[in-house]
């Protein structure tokens, strides 16, 4: 497993032993994109491009691979039409990101089959802790009892001083 900021430091890559590389806005929880092939097994390592514009990844089949940062801009020049056709679709991104069809739109992430099942499997653990957890509260004395730890909190191993 590996993990790289980018050069501007707003950008986190990571990639894992799900065979997949994901990157995160560095003060957001959930991975912006979500990148992975059929034949790419384990990544090992990834790194960002000084430029910030690419992604570089290599696994446990021996490939190194660029990946562009963000998937959907395109290489090359673009004309005045086009940037200003994009800069509109922004616009209307950010315009109508309240209404619910749009946001689902907008956060929709082609992930495999094997990391979906296994994502929906963790979450019914979790869920399953988190009812166990309020049984045991409901059924224990108040001053036995300790603060609720939110799941984000629970992860953290340590913290350096």
């Amino acid at each position: 497993m590996s993990v790289d900021y980018s050069p501007t430091g707003e950008e986190i890559v990571t990639g894992g032993y799900d065979r997949t590389i994901r990157l995160y806005n560095a003060r957001q929880g959930h991975s912006r994109d979500i990148y992975h092939t059929n034949r790419m097994q384990r990544v090992f390592s990834v790194i960002y491009t000084m430029d910030n514009k690419y992604v570089l990844s290599g696994s446990d089949d021996g490939n190194v691979r660029l990946w562009k940062a963000r998937a959907s801009e395109k290489i090359g020049v673009r004309d005045y039409r086009e940037r200003a056709h994009l800069e509109y679709a922004e616009k209307l991104k950010e315009k109508f990101a309240h209404v619910p069809e749009i946001r689902r739109i907008n956060r929709h992430r082609n992930v495999p089959k094997a990391i979906k099942t296994a994502t929906q499997r963790k979450s019914i653990m979790i869920n399953s802790r988190k009812v166990k957890e309020e049984n045991v509260r409901k059924h224990t004395k108040k001053e036995t009892l300790s603060d609720r730890i939110p799941e984000r909190k629970k992860a953290i191993v340590g913290v350096k001083k």
